[in-house]
């Protein structure tokens, strides 16, 4: 009985010792592949803006929410709109 339980317990250990040896090479892969693709930078529209209104907005074209900082606004006052990328703000002026 002594015998099965320590090695449940080493199976245990070996898995959790497995599981975190490929966490790390998965992390490792997708950061190499992120930095090969361009993914590192963040896009202009992604920074926050220091002091900026965090209101979210609602886009006019698929319903997405984001904060008004990082949103694309046309018009001024209650005629606003608002969309979260360029490619839905093409589809409506499409």
């Amino acid at each position: 009985m002594t015998r099965y339980l320590i090695g449940i317990i080493i199976s245990l250990v070996a898995l959790t010792f497995v599981r975190a040896v490929w966490g790390i090479i998965q992390k490792a892969l997708v950061d190499e592949v992120k930095s090969a693709v361009g993914g590192d930078a963040p896009s202009p529209a992604a920074k926050p803006v220091p002091g900026a209104d965090t209101t979210l907005r609602r886009c006019v074209t698929c319903g997405t929410y984001k904060p008004e900082s990082a949103m694309l606004r046309y018009g001024a006052g209650d005629k606003s709109r608002y969309f979260c990328s360029a490619d839905c703000e093409k589809k409506v002026n499409s």
